[in-house]
């Protein structure tokens, strides 16, 4: 038989011993997730660009800096512009679209003038902002432009680097004015690069000791290497995540609380 002050102590252990978690932030996941999917499609429409870039005559190349970018048009179509940005102008060296029917044409009318002057600013200041948080460093970032009419957003993420090594732990955001001359908004996350070379067999660990739920560059790299790793887990302060893959499902997301009461503040 069991006494009540028995049972008031199973009752209060109980209570003690259930696990303590903060609710997934599954709209903010899902917001980054679709950043992300754009951050995949804008860097396959550079790289493809980009390609033809290597094949111009070198006197074009030596005009071209690292102010080129890509956007879409009004007609939805992925524009590459390659050029530089010099003494208050922009040098346009070449334009390519990549046209519906998937072949890439050079574009003979030119882009808007301020909106070219505008994004070259704000990338050079993206640069020159993440540059005193990285000091010097030999890591090669690709950059992300989504240029709008009244603001421009700059991502700086770590590019795949030489003998295939994919790396994190360090990226960078700038939100612009439309003039591309004065920060609005900035996010900043440098732990250290780590990185992983790729093999189809082998479940990897994104390790974010510093943040509390999955930075949009962790999402991003579980999206863009996919292909090239089993499971890809993002571990955070209070969080883990894991994008997976089977024959049934496709690829898919798993999120999991952690018992907030076993991190050390």
């Amino acid at each position: 038989m069991i006494t009540w002050n028995l049972l008031a102590f199973f009752l209060v252990h109980m209570s003690f011993s259930k696990p303590v978690t903060r609710a997934f932030p599954i709209a903010d996941f899902n917001d980054k997730l679709k950043t992300a999917e754009w951050m995949v499609a804008y860097d396959s429409a550079a790289w493809r660009m980009s390609e033809l870039v290597t094949h111009v005559d070198n006197d074009l190349l030596a005009r071209m800096g690292r102010e080129w970018f890509c956007f879409r048009g009004a007609d939805s179509l992925w524009n590459g512009v390659y050029g530089k940005y010099k003494d208050g102008k922009y040098d346009l060296v070449i334009q390519y679209r990549i046209e519906a029917s998937d072949s890439i044409k050079i574009v003979e009318e030119k882009p808007d003038s301020l909106m070219l002057i505008a994004v070259s600013k704000a990338i050079n200041t993206a640069y020159t902002e993440a540059g005193l948080r990285l000091g010097k460093s030999y890591v090669r970032f690709n950059k992300f432009i989504r240029y709008q009419p009244d603001h421009i957003s700059i991502w700086l993420l770590p590019a795949l680097q030489p003998n295939e090594i994919a790396l994190y732990g360090g990226e960078f955001y700038y939100r612009f004015d439309h003039a591309g001359e004065k920060i609005l908004e900035r996010w900043e996350y440098f732990q250290g690069f780590k990185g992983f070379r790729f093999g189809k067999g082998r479940d990897v660990k994104l390790e974010y000791e510093a943040a509390a739920a999955p930075p949009l560059g962790a999402v991003y790299f579980a999206l863009q290497y996919r292909d090239q790793f089993k499971d890809v887990k993002i571990e955070t302060r209070e969080s883990i995540s894991v994008l997976s893959f089977n024959q049934v499902k496709g690829y898919y997301w798993e999120h999991k609380e952690k018992d907030l009461r076993k991190i050390v503040n």
